[in-house]
């Protein structure tokens, strides 16, 4: 990325300065919405569907760690609210532990049904089941593995009592299961330099050739719209002594999608924007697992 590409920045630079004149356009045409959530060994993003509110303050009452209830919920019962829970796993196969949490409801619940249910995840696998008992709940549910780097999975829920789940609680809870994003296991604080250096070596010879300084343009140009409103949150109240510059190396798969990512030094406004790479379109690049490297100042 250079400065004839963005001749109001420093070469391979986003600055605060720059973001202030674009955010108030660019917020309202990219709006950020996956909330991030974090705790004792689990970070994780999830999105708000649209009309719907998410809210970690109650979700403990709930035993989960967020819900999302629509817009004039009266919050007087659980019934129609998603409920998104991190649980430890027993193994690798979030199949099994739901096929286990079945025969448990079988046993309380003698002529309950288990119905297929359509949900799915574009990265993780995900095992969606409706649990039945007719005149009594409708409980509709996905367990969703990130990878065997986690020690945790995610289960998401809701409940709608008597009644089946109209199209507009099935498409929120469907928005919820797709967009659950893990961000950091446990230890990646800890990420070797080595892996870094490598990664790092590697975004420098791609952009040595002609192809490579293209791409390098391009991918700037298509994050520029998601990015710029996506600095502004991450920076939102911090400090100065917290603004510090920072590196991230996108390894981009052959059809676009951010296969990993790294950051250094681990920063808080690095933390936060490491997941939003995730989900973002980027361009298709010259080669498979391709490195990209942004270099981001935050100055105000």
């Amino acid at each position: 990325m250079s400065s004839r590409d963005f001749p109001f920045l420093r070469p391979v630079l986003f600055t605060l300065m720059f973001l202030a004149v674009i955010y108030p356009v660019l917020a309202s045409q990219q709006p950020m919405d996956r909330l991030i959530l974090w705790g004792e060994g689990y970070r994780f993003g999830v999105q708000e569907p649209e009309g719907w509110l998410g809210d970690w303050q109650r979700a403990s009452a709930l035993k989960s760690n967020i819900i999302f209830y629509p817009k004039g919920h009266k919050l007087t019962t659980a019934y129609g609210m998603i409920r998104v829970r991190v649980n430890k796993k027993r193994n690798e196969d979030a199949g099994a532990d739901l096929a286990a949490d079945m025969d448990g409801y079988r046993k309380k619940f003698p002529t309950i049904e288990f119905l297929d249910l359509r949900a799915e995840h574009p990265h993780y696998p995900c095992f969606p089941k409706l649990f039945l008992l007719e005149e009594k709940f409708h409980e509709y549910v996905a367990y969703v593995n990130p990878g065997k780097e986690y020690w945790y999975m995610f289960s998401v829920a809701i409940n709608t009592g008597k009644n089946r789940a109209t199209d507009a609680e099935l498409d929120a809870f469907r928005t919820v299961v797709a967009s659950l994003l893990a961000i950091d296991a446990v230890g990646s604080s800890d990420q070797p330099d080595s892996l870094f250096q490598a990664a790092l070596k590697a975004a420098d010879e791609n952009v040595k050739s002609k192809q490579g300084k293209k791409y390098d343009t391009t991918f700037a140009l298509k994050a520029g719209p998601w990015l710029a409103p996506a600095m502004a949150r991450c920076t939102k109240g911090l400090p100065e002594t917290e603004l510090e510059p920072f590196t991230v190396l996108i390894r981009v798969s052959a059809s676009g999608q951010a296969e990993e990512i790294l950051v250094h030094p681990m920063t808080k406004v690095a933390i936060c924007l490491k997941p939003l790479f995730v989900p973002a379109k980027h361009p298709k690049p010259p080669g498979p697992s391709w490195w990209v490297k942004m270099d981001i100042v935050t100055i105000r």
